[in-house]
């Protein structure tokens, strides 16, 4: 029997049970852009789904801001101070591949630009500086359930 939290949990955000599988760490050199080389380790692991954690550096980042109303992002373009890099205090995201086969990976950082000067919100794109660590933890399970919990990635 379901809990009443998991009960919950299911109404109202769907609910898709998991283990883990490999943890994959690496280094994103300088230059990269994450999202791709990302999506290159899942590819060459054959990683289905996945939870996706770093911290690094970027020497320049665009950021957004879902507005539900709208349907759409309001970009932001970070830059570093001079001789500086914006410190990636965190990227947090997942990653499933669709039913054709395409990853559709979903970051979110949080950037250091100077002392309380802190942005965040969805990475949409980025340059690696100096590196960024990155781990990889392979979702094992229900992948359907997964699938169809984020198909609105590939259905909107």
């Amino acid at each position: 029997m379901l809990s009443p939290v998991k009960r919950v949990e299911e109404q109202l955000y769907g609910y898709s049970s998991h283990v883990v599988g490999r943890i994959l760490f690496f280094k994103v050199p300088e230059g990269s852009h994450p999202h791709r080389e990302i999506e290159k380790v899942l590819e060459e692991n054959d990683l289905k789904s996945a939870v996706i954690i770093g911290i690094g550096g970027f020497s320049q980042a665009r950021l957004g801001v879902y507005s539900p109303q709208e349907k759409k992002y309001y970009e932001m373009e970070i830059r570093p101070q001079e001789n500086k890099v914006l410190e990636v205090a965190n990227l947090t995201g997942n990653s499933v591949r669709g039913p054709e086969g395409k990853y559709y990976t979903h970051l979110h950082a949080t950037l250091a630009k100077a002392p309380g000067e802190v942005y965040a919100g969805h990475l949409i794109d980025a340059v690696v500086k100096p590196f960024l660590e990155v781990a990889i933890i392979e979702l094992v399970g229900d992948f359907a359930r997964f699938q169809t919990l984020l198909s609105h990635r590939w259905k909107s």
